[in-house]
């Protein structure tokens, strides 16, 4: 689709576009700069897909409408920039972080949208099977004890710890968080940023925020052993700590923490527990509709022990703009750190050793819950093997 406002302003323009990829829930707007234009893409349900093509007679002047909203030196043009402003849509106010990147056809924008109404959610409504959130909010609700979420890249952690640290947010606790950056602002909540530069790293904040009288504490990431040391000291000294790791899944969170060289009686010490996940695309509910298998799709479900006759799809409606998804859910695996476990890793055993341990002691697996919402006609088998096969 190609957009026709040379007749419009540019700040139409930016306005127009920005507009409409909130309303369609988009978390990322990208303006590309091709040979023809700026082509724009929305990131919708963690998946892009292409929306407009801005005129190479207005592309210039729309990137720098962006500059001078978000603060940015429009003169500069040869290394990458960062910024941020708030826009008002339908009375509520949208956080927006722009960064700049220079290419061969001129400086790639994306926009980060940080709508608050729609990203701030409880537990309840992340994805959790019934008694895993059970299990879950316990552990969350310890006293002390570090407890780590774990996962690629845009699976959703951050929005975890967020609905742990509301659910655990009262007049009666101190919470602080170490950021990188801070995402969204949470009320009661003493939410702080690092700045590497200026030498306040994950490592030295945590030390800071010890100094701090806290009762709960949430670490960003832990990126090295200092940081991890910390953690687990806090943990080890009456704190709850939450953090995210890195990982495929949760046993090798363990292997993580090993690896840079924290002590196996260290982590049975301290560690409550670890949660991986993953988001997948849910099917929209207003065009959902179940199929048969075709041949393909039985020989896959067959190789991951999926025993399901039919399988759900979304033929695509107004409501999930033709798309056939409609929003996201978590899909999880919940290591509890039994006896039995905390026996093996003092020998530091190998992933594997691991892996069947948390499976004897009941650890529901990734692949468990993707074929369980896979079942119900949550997920479809498009997203389950896009997001659980690996």
């Amino acid at each position: 689709m190609v957009t026709k406002r040379n007749d419009s302003s540019v700040v139409q323009l930016v306005d127009s576009f920005l507009n409409k990829a909130i309303e369609c829930s988009a978390s990322d707007v990208h303006i590309e700069p091709t040979p023809h234009g700026a082509r724009v893409r929305y990131r919708m349900d963690g998946v892009l897909y292409d929306k407009d093509l801005i005129p190479s007679s207005l592309m210039v002047q729309v990137i720098s409408r962006l500059k001078v909203l978000s603060n940015i030196n429009i003169a500069e043009k040869r290394v990458p920039q960062d910024g941020k402003f708030r826009m008002t849509v339908n009375e509520n106010e949208v956080d927006l972080r722009v960064s700049t990147f220079p290419s061969i056809y001129g400086q790639k924008v994306v926009v980060r949208i940080l709508d608050r109404t729609k990203n701030m959610i409880n537990l309840e409504r992340l994805g959790f099977e019934k008694n895993m959130l059970k299990t879950f909010e316990s552990l969350v609700h310890r006293p002390s004890g570090f407890f780590l979420v774990t996962g690629p890249t845009g699976s959703g952690k951050t929005t975890t710890l967020y609905a742990v640290l509301s659910k655990l947010n009262t007049s009666e606790k101190n919470i602080i968080t170490l950021e990188d950056p801070v995402e969204y602002n949470l009320d009661g909540i003493t939410q702080g940023q690092i700045h590497p530069d200026a030498g306040f790293t994950f490592a030295k904040g945590m030390r800071s925020i010890l100094r701090q009288d806290p009762d709960v504490a949430m670490i960003g990431e832990i990126r090295d052993k200092e940081t991890a040391q910390t953690a687990i000291e806090a943990a080890l000294t009456g704190h709850a700590v939450f953090s995210t790791l890195h990982t495929n899944d949760a046993p090798g969170a363990i292997m993580r923490l090993m690896d840079m060289g924290v002590e196996p009686f260290l982590i049975n010490a301290a560690v409550a527990g670890v949660l991986a996940q993953r988001l997948a695309r849910k099917i929209c509910n207003y065009c959902k509709i179940a199929i048969k298998p075709n041949e393909q799709e039985k020989k896959l479900l067959k190789n991951v022990g999926a025993d399901i006759d039919k399988i759900y799809i979304g033929k695509g409606c107004e409501h999930c703009f033709n798309l056939g998804y409609k929003g996201r859910v978590g899909i999880f695996e919940l290591l509890i750190m039994t006896s039995d476990l905390r026996s093996l890793i003092v020998h530091r055993p190998i992933f594997d050793a691991i892996y069947s341990q948390a499976r004897s002691d009941g650890m529901q697996t990734l692949l468990d819950d993707g074929i369980a919402k896979l079942k119900n006609g949550t997920i479809s088998l498009h997203e389950f093997s896009r997001v659980i096969i690996f």
